[in-house]
């Protein structure tokens, strides 16, 4: 019985009397049809702009991850470059061939003094207690006060426990240069009757056989005598920035 309906129908089709039925059938379900339409493309282009919007948070965090590994590498040269630019100073030393210094980079400080300094080597690199640190021109900064294994401890010579036997470069006169709880830098136990002058170059005398002899601290300020005393003390202007150290050279025994 379905059949022969379904074929009745196939034939009044292909006689065209079907037509005025279909014709009202699509007005009918026309707006139907566009409901479905426009949701239709309504949900394409939501998922159209969900994965754009994936693509493009995608994209942001590649390009930052790129941005971040240039920062790291130009941070790297430019470090890289300062340490290479330290190096060639020393080398112009004329006694560079002669003197083994181990280059270290100032990783921290001690806030509770100001005048202790961290630096990244240590024993295994050669570094003990007692031995001299100075710029890449030579210029005494401090001594090293302990040493581990890939670290050490650094005193300034403004700290009050710093003791550098020392000497004047043209006068040759002989004093011990102490510090002042990083306020000033001193050179003590001048001879009263010996004639200091002020601008005079201040170098360590070679009297303590760690630090060698040669190493510029500074130059000679204003020197004071108090009556009735047998010393008279000089302040010393140093000759590096203390508060600005960066990389140093910690002097090696022959």
């Amino acid at each position: 019985m379905v059949l022969a309906v379904i074929l009745l129908l196939i034939f009044f089709d292909w006689l065209g009397w079907l037509l005025p039925v279909k014709n009202a059938a699509f007005k009918i379900s026309r707006p139907v049809l566009k409901v479905f339409e426009w949701s239709s493309n309504k949900t394409a282009n939501g998922l159209g702009l969900f994965f754009t919007l994936k693509d493009l948070v995608q994209e942001n965090v590649r390009l930052q991850e790129e941005t971040s590994q240039l920062w790291r590498e130009n941070t790297s040269l430019k470090a890289a470059a300062r340490e290479n630019e330290v190096l060639r100073e020393r080398l112009m030393l004329p006694h560079a061939l002669t003197q083994r210094a181990v280059l270290a980079r100032v990783i921290g400080r001690y806030p509770e003094t100001g005048q202790i300094i961290l630096i990244n080597k240590g024993a295994d690199d050669g570094l003990a207690i007692g031995l001299a640190v100075v710029t890449s021109n030579d210029f005494l900064v401090g001594r090293v006060v302990e040493a581990g294994s890939n670290f050490a401890k650094v005193t300034l010579i403004n700290d009050s426990n710093s003791s550098i036997n020392a000497i004047t470069e043209n006068s040759r006169l002989s004093g011990v240069v102490r510090g002042a709880h990083g306020l000033e830098v001193a050179m003590e136990m001048i001879p009263v009757d010996s004639q200091i002058n002020n601008n005079e170059v201040v170098l360590t005398s070679g009297l303590n056989e760690v630090i060698p002899g040669g190493l510029i601290i500074g130059r000679v300020g204003a020197a004071t005598k108090k009556e009735n005393d047998i010393w008279q003390r000089a302040v010393i202007e140093p000759a590096a920035n203390l508060k600005k150290l960066e990389q140093v050279f910690i002097v090696l025994p022959r």
